[in-house]
């Protein structure tokens, strides 16, 4: 069979014209934003690397202590799942920075090997997947602790472990699909150098790709997440109110068990109010560059940008070691045993 390349050749030729134009450009274009944007990028990849290493070991710890308190408390039927799956994602996130930042911009790239590494790590595709699982994630925990609180007979009569498990793979596949799922149908390498989300059919579907991602990772989370807790904490205080005025020993065990409920309501509620404040930048900067005219002066914007929702990354371990108990107690006993062998 025989197969017409023309389409093929005519791409990798504009794709050659555009980079040797952009080079020419670049190249002319040295002014003083220009030079703040490279000194910027410096400083920023050294950056993140450290907001990587640092966020690592923090969820790391984080991990750890929710494995232990989790383990503990199985019997009690305690355990949640996608709290401490939201932890590693949040450290699989941690070590794709490091290894993504590490490798950097590279010159030499070729074969099928140096496709894979600019698709994967210098897109930074592989980093976004494991960000765009968090979002799931964090969207699942809020709708299975509304279920939970709002509608607790219903969901305690027809939500099932496997459901958890299904919405756990449900996150990760949504993250891969929807940055690795892209950037390989939009990246190519040219003399060398990768191009990420370079090749689209047209303006028109970057922008929808831009509109959807969006939508589907921002603006229906911060719906859920608003809804959801406000929702819920109007529900919850109304039941301690109703149970604080009873005094018998069961119902003392019940007001308990509704603190325990309530202050992990409160983790996710500042877990979510985080997010929402560290990634609200960078997505109203991605949507003014998608309809605009690229600058160096919106070149420089991604970097503040970026780097505040990198940030959030290694935020959530800091809210579980002062918010959730049982991490908070666990942490504390580490640190003792760690002086008293000192």
């Amino acid at each position: 069979m025989l197969v017409d390349n023309s389409t093929e050749n005519q791409t990798v030729n504009n794709v050659t014209k555009s980079l040797t134009d952009y080079t020419t450009k670049t190249t002319a274009f040295i002014d003083p934003t220009w030079q703040l944007a490279i000194t910027i990028e410096f400083y920023f990849r050294y950056a993140v690397i450290a907001i990587g290493i640092f966020g690592t070991a923090a969820n790391a710890m984080v991990l750890y202590a929710l494995i232990s308190h989790n383990a503990r408390e199985a019997k009690k039927r305690a355990v949640n799942l996608l709290i401490v799956h939201q932890n590693v994602i949040d450290l699989s996130s941690c070590v794709l920075l490091v290894i993504t930042f590490s490798i950097g911009y590279r010159k030499d790239l070729t074969g099928a090997l140096g496709y894979i590494i600019c698709s994967i790590f210098i897109s930074e595709g592989a980093s976004y997947s494991s960000q765009y699982a968090g979002v799931m994630n964090l969207v699942i925990l809020t709708l299975e602790r509304y279920l939970k609180v709002v509608y607790p007979f219903w969901s305690k009569k027809y939500i099932k472990r496997w459901m958890i498990y299904a919405g756990m793979v449900f996150a990760w596949v949504s993250g891969i699909m929807s940055a690795l799922g892209v950037v390989f149908l939009t990246t190519v390498v040219v003399d060398g150098y990768c191009l990420s989300y370079f090749i689209w059919e047209s303006p028109a579907v970057r922008m929808i790709y831009g509109a959807i991602t969006f939508t589907f990772f921002f603006v229906l989370p911060l719906i859920v997440f608003i809804y959801g807790y406000g929702h819920i904490v109007v529900v919850m205080k109304r039941q301690m109110r109703v149970m604080a005025g009873h005094n018998s020993q069961t119902n003392a065990s019940q007001i308990q068990s509704k603190r325990v409920k309530w202050n992990i309501i409160k983790t996710m509620i500042i877990v979510s109010a985080a997010f929402i404040i560290c990634w609200f930048p960078v997505n109203i900067y991605f949507m003014i560059v998608d309809n605009t005219t690229q600058t160096t002066n919106l070149f420089v914007g991604y970097y503040p940008t970026m780097f505040l929702a990198y940030v959030n990354i290694c935020m959530n371990p800091f809210i579980y070691a002062t918010k959730h108990e049982g991490v908070k107690e666990k942490l504390t006993r580490l640190m003792m045993c760690h002086k008293c062998k000192c």
